[in-house]
């Protein structure tokens, strides 16, 4: 018995001691999982965990890209018009804020505070249960830098990017601005809108998932998909030149109190130089624009009727149907009758036998009816169209119209015959611009263009060539269209459109702006368009002012603002004198 009794305690001591090992063995095992999770958790996945902790109550968070900027090439490469800049969100957690007087009169000064906000502050910081109070966006590094050093309790700073423009009064237009919208930003008119596809680039996402209780779930399917920021745009606009044209269209805006102005620079083959108008706005304040019709660039978003400068269209398609040579003649009485309407010419003279020249020398109405009652309202509506008006350019900018030259399909003579001289007709300055360049590249109608190139994110480059539309008349035409106009600038009303020692070639417009109530009122547009120098063009300009008060005609309002631009161009790119 007692042999067998000393044996049975030796085997239950046995099993004894395998089930702690076992037990033991399970512990470390155990807390070797957990080091090694945590080792994961804190290390390997820790950038994964920094990110959720953020916003712990969202299955998904955005990460936001940066959104790409807008240059200009320059002989020392790319210079910003448009980029972003680094702002910051200063923040408050009242119930860390030890004396919330204390740290309203700190900030009060550096963040200009008013009586009111001060007010309003100090109460916001007085609520011990709230957790978060943001105080005032967009501080800048330096104001941030001070309030740091007060090492004021409570107190926190969020980094925030913001659009920046560097240059200023250059063509907010062109631009447009990004607004914020449901925590989203997105661009709206001019460039921002056109491109903000591009320009926003892709939104990154952080995926997991929640448990029945709400909590995330820290295991399982999860990822992080990076932000892919925004692709850069190249602009064909030259600063110096946009810097000029905007500087010279700001001073004739002032000097005769227009309602409006713009103007455009263009090469003949369509890249857009400058463009610009007023009144303009700022897109880094636009939200202190009061009026919203200021976003948009009148000089592709607003029509009117051309009046005089439209003369070349008609002549155009006379010479090029050859219904007309520059020195077939025809009588001026002065006026034409039709449908029981009167035309006559802008001064109401009459001059006798006159040539083509001389009819657009001196600005006929008479004699661009002549040209279109042989040409035929159906040819000649054909040439208006195949000089782009009626329909869009197709320029890269948001909001650009059509115009409408819907009177030319109609039925009977009189539409014909305003349209002629630029009445009954509406256009965009764009589209004239366009019109005029055809007859600057030998006869070629090519499709306006601002950016030059479109950069990818891995470096790509989309570039933008000139785009041929259609030959809108023969190279022949063209120079012999060429040569009259230069005759207008020459010895014409236009005259004061001249630079010395050099031809170019232009035509003024002085057309009555539409009544309310139908007809027309006693305000008027005031337009040139024209080209230089003859022999090989290098630029378009087209200017229009809108309602300029104290002036009657255009020869008089835009003719000066046309040679001093077209002679920094001739200065800008060292051509030599013609004579």
């Amino acid at each position: 018995m007692p042999n067998i009794s000393v044996k049975k305690a030796n085997n239950n001591s046995v099993v004894s001691d395998k089930r702690i090992l076992i037990f033991f063995g399970i512990i470390v095992l155990f807390a070797a999982a957990v080091m090694i999770r945590l080792f994961a958790l804190q290390i390997l996945e820790h950038p994964f965990y920094s990110v959720m902790a953020s916003e712990r109550q969202e299955v998904l968070k955005s990460l936001f890209p940066d959104r790409g900027s807008i240059y200009t090439a320059e002989k020392g490469g790319l210079y910003p018009l448009v980029t972003n800049r680094d702002y910051y969100l200063i923040y408050a957690v009242p119930s860390a804020v030890d004396n919330p007087g204390k740290v309203v009169d700190a900030l009060a000064p550096i963040l200009e505070l008013s009586e009111a906000d001060w007010q309003e502050l100090l109460t916001r910081l007085s609520k011990k249960d709230d957790p978060y109070e943001p105080i005032k966006h967009k501080i800048t590094k330096a104001d941030k830098e001070k309030i740091e050093a007060l090492n004021l309790a409570g107190i926190g700073f969020t980094t925030e990017t913001y659009r920046f423009y560097p240059e200023k009064q250059i063509g907010g237009q062109i631009f447009g601005f990004v607004s914020t919208n449901d925590d989203k930003k997105v661009g709206q008119y001019g460039l921002e809108g056109y491109f903000n596809t591009e320009l926003s680039g892709k939104t990154g996402l952080l995926k997991s998932f929640k448990d029945a209780l709400g909590s995330l779930i820290t295991v399982g399917s999860r990822s992080i998909q990076p932000a892919q920021n925004g692709s850069n745009l190249v602009l064909t606009i030259d600063r110096t030149i946009q810097f000029n044209a905007c500087k010279d269209l700001k001073k004739y805006y002032d000097r005769f109190k227009a309602d409006s102005a713009s103007i455009i620079v263009m090469e003949p083959t369509g890249a857009i130089l400058a463009m610009c108008n007023f009144p303009d706005f700022d897109p880094e304040n636009y939200r202190e624009v009061q009026d919203i019709s200021y976003f948009n660039n009148p000089a592709i978003s607003a029509t009117y009727e051309p009046g005089s400068v439209f003369k070349m269209i008609t002549m155009a398609a006379g010479l090029d149907t050859a219904v007309i040579t520059p020195n077939t003649t025809y009588i001026d009485t002065g006026e034409v009758k039709v449908a029981g309407y009167t035309i006559r010419n802008f001064d109401k003279k009459a001059r006798g036998e006159q040539t083509m020249i001389q009819a657009l020398d001196e600005s006929l109405n008479t004699g661009m009816i002549f040209i279109e009652q042989k040409l035929g309202l159906e040819n000649f509506r054909t040439y208006v169209k195949n000089f782009g008006f009626g329909q869009k350019t197709g320029i890269t900018l948001a909001n650009e119209v059509s115009g409408n030259v819907s009177s030319l399909d109609k039925a009977g003579d009189i539409y014909g015959m305003t349209a002629s001289f630029g009445q009954g007709v509406s256009v965009t300055p764009l589209q004239l611009a366009s019109a005029y360049a055809a007859v600057a590249n030998k006869g070629v109608l090519t499709k306006p263009y601002i950016v030059s190139e479109v950069i990818q994110l891995n470096g790509d480059k989309i570039e933008t060539k000139p785009t041929p539309v259609r030959q809108v008349i023969s190279p022949r035409t063209a120079s012999t269209l060429s040569g009259m106009l230069a005759s207008v600038v020459q010895t014409s009303y236009d005259k004061k459109a001249s630079v010395k020692g050099y031809y170019l070639a232009g035509k003024t417009g002085t057309a009555q702006i539409p009544g309310s109530n139908g007809g027309y009122s006693s305000k008027t547009n005031h337009t040139i368009a024209g080209f230089g120098p003859i022999a090989n063009p290098r630029f378009v300009i087209v200017a229009r002012l809108e309602n300029p008060k104290g002036i009657g005609y255009a020869a008089d309002s835009v003719t000066p603002l046309f040679s001093q631009l077209a002679q920094y161009l001739l200065n800008y790119y060292q051509i030599p004198p013609d004579y």
